[in-house]
């Protein structure tokens, strides 16, 4: 167990022990990046076979170096709901009518809406086919085709020609009045329902996707061949003229299911086991660039998300490892991975209104999202503004880093990762993050571009920062603006340890003593209320010689409230006593001096 070298009130900020370096290693977290941003998980979007994937190797992870399931019913796992995208109405169907034949489409096999494309309750409408649907300059599918009044059949954008909304609007200034786009971008199968296929919502035209399948049950055409031809901007003959379709179809919001991932390493010091530091990172992306794709020209690729945010996840991984291989921790440690970070931060904060342990004794969350691309040493530390610790406690660790903390205006990444949730909720955050860059939701995020040696010098940082915070007795301040929240951690599991009472200074840890020196007192405080104030230096407590900060801890740990104190004190070189009358300990809402 590590010794608790600074165990009073704020912070751990005097002698807290350094780890040997590296206890982290670049190589251990290449191997989680290159596996979580592989194409093999498709770009790990939230409720995708990807995600679960991801899910279950981490899962995988945490069970694999001892850690005890911290999700729901005794899993690993969390799941909740998250909306995104559309799927059909419950009673659309699609039928094509040949003579006297009609083919019936199912819904999710053979047909499905497009995204974006209006509800349609279409009686009848001639069909006619026009290929890749592209008239430009160079070519022109619709040339000697009368498409007035019609349902024209197109082949999806390839990444070759028009996109599906360009093809969709050619339709429409031709004078049809719905689109159905045949097969997928890559051939043969069904359009997805995604946003990435999606065409710009047009009153009175509506757009729908049949499979190859069913074209060619009702074209008389080979789709391969009839696709083969089209991409040269060749045009088979294809559907009867009296083929004629019939449609009736909307959508509504879908639902998907996204999972977190939660591991809990319980603390070794019975005083302070019930004390909680939650370490996370999102697992999820974009998939194919269903959200937030900021490529123009990518068509259906995978956006692997190497730096976002298989570099977090792998770090919170190698954290977990470490912890569990060296069993130093004294208060519990919460290992999360969520998902739904991309579609709004849904994960953390889905747990954050369902916690699986006690919000309250959560003294701090650390996140990790984006730190693979290290450069010129530049780190960004969001939070800080969440405790008056913080600040102090990061410089200790951060050699050889250009810290920037809590940027603003267009830099500014407060509110926009999963520590948001828990610091509305008061808990002291740090966020670490290594900026924004040219791959950001691009498929070039891809694993061999990371820097892999700044990402295990910013673990070993965390890892330092952690043990510090895990070296308290206490729990870490919030400070919400001007205001400091004094927060207790709750009743304890064992003997002995706790503080009894609040007194309400604020030590100045810079000073290498010896006493306490204060930086200030908490207002309406019971050290305000005796007078004590900024730059004074305490020397005794009642028969008590305070030399160290972990003498003040004896003191209080065996003080009573409501009993006097007579504190001996150095004010401006002399030596005067006041009377401090502690109270019990309590969670309040105090302004720093």
């Amino acid at each position: 167990m590590l010794t608790h070298v600074i165990t009073f009130a704020l912070a751990p900020l005097m002698g807290a022990p350094q780890m040997p370096a590296p206890p982290i290693r670049a190589d251990a977290l290449r191997a989680h990046v290159e596996y979580l941003s592989s194409d093999a998980l498709e770009g790990r979007f939230t409720g995708s076979e990807g995600e679960r994937k991801a899910t279950e190797y981490a899962k995988k992870v945490f069970e694999e170096a001892g850690l005890k399931p911290g999700g729901e019913n005794g899993t690993f796992f969390q799941e909740f709901p998250v909306r995104f995208g559309i799927e059909p109405v419950p009673g659309s169907y699609l039928r094509i009518r040949v003579g006297s034949q009609v083919h019936e489409a199912e819904v999710g096999k053979d047909f499905v809406p497009v995204y974006n494309g209006d509800a349609a309750n279409l009686t009848t409408g001639s069909l006619v086919f026009v290929g890749e649907g592209i008239s430009s300059e160079e070519r022109d599918d619709y040339s000697g085709i009368d498409v007035q009044g019609k349902v024209v059949v197109v082949f999806p954008s390839s990444g070759r020609a028009a996109s599906n909304r360009a093809k969709a609007r050619t339709a429409q200034e031709k004078g049809a009045v719905g689109i159905l786009f045949a097969g997928t971008p890559e051939g043969a199968g069904l359009l997805d329902l995604s946003g990435r296929n999606a065409i710009l919502r047009s009153e009175n035209f509506f757009a729908a996707a049949i499979s190859s399948d069913f074209f060619e049950k009702v074209s008389g055409m080979k789709f391969e061949e009839a696709r083969r031809q089209a991409l040269v901007g060749r045009v088979m003959p294809g559907f009867p003229r009296e083929a004629t379709v019939e449609l009736k179809t909307g959508t509504q919001p879908k639902t998907l299911t996204g999972r977190n991932v939660i591991a809990i390493l319980p603390g070794n010091d019975p005083t302070l086991a019930n004390q909680y530091i939650v370490i996370g990172a999102h697992i999820d992306h974009i998939g194919h660039g269903e959200t937030g794709a900021l490529a123009r020209d990518a068509n259906d690729d995978i956006y692997n998300g190497a730096d976002d945010n298989s570099s977090g996840t792998a770090t919170v991984l190698e954290l977990a490892k470490y912890f569990s291989r060296t069993k130093s921790n004294s208060k519990t440690l919460v290992f999360q991975l969520y998902s739904g970070e991309e579609l709004g931060l849904v994960g953390s904060r889905y747990w954050v209104a369902h916690p699986t342990v006690d919000l309250k004794a959560i003294t701090a969350m650390i996140n990790l999202d984006m730190v693979g691309n290290l450069v010129d040493n530049k780190l960004i530390v969001d939070g800080a503004r969440s405790s008056p610790i913080w600040k102090d406690l990061i410089a200790r660790f951060s050699q050889g880093f250009e810290v920037e903390f809590d940027p603003t205006g267009r830099r500014s990444v407060a509110g926009r990762s999963d520590h948001a949730a828990f610091e509305s909720a008061g808990i002291p955050v740090l966020f670490f993050n290594t900026d924004e860059h040219e791959r950001y939701h691009r498929p070039n995020d891809t694993a061999d571009k990371l820097n892999y040696e700044g990402m295990e010098r910013i673990a070993n940082l965390v890892l330092n920062v952690v043990v510090s915070i895990d070296a308290m007795p206490g729990m870490v301040p919030f400070q919400n603006k001007d205001q400091i929240v004094e927060r207790q951690p709750p009743e304890s599991q064992g003997r002995g340890g706790g503080r009894r009472v609040r007194v309400g200074l604020i030590p100045d840890y810079s000073d290498p003593g010896p006493g306490l020196l204060l930086e200030g007192v908490s207002e309406n405080s019971p050290a305000q209320k005796a007078g004590l104030q900024a730059g004074d230096r305490i020397i005794q407590w009642d028969d008590i010689k305070i030399t160290t900060i972990e003498d003040l801890q004896f003191v209080f740990e065996r003080a009573e409230p409501g009993k006097p104190a007579t504190v001996t004190i150095i004010r401006d070189g002399k030596e005067m006593k006041v009377t401090v009358i502690p109270e019990p300990p309590m969670a309040l809402l105090l302004r720093a001096a």
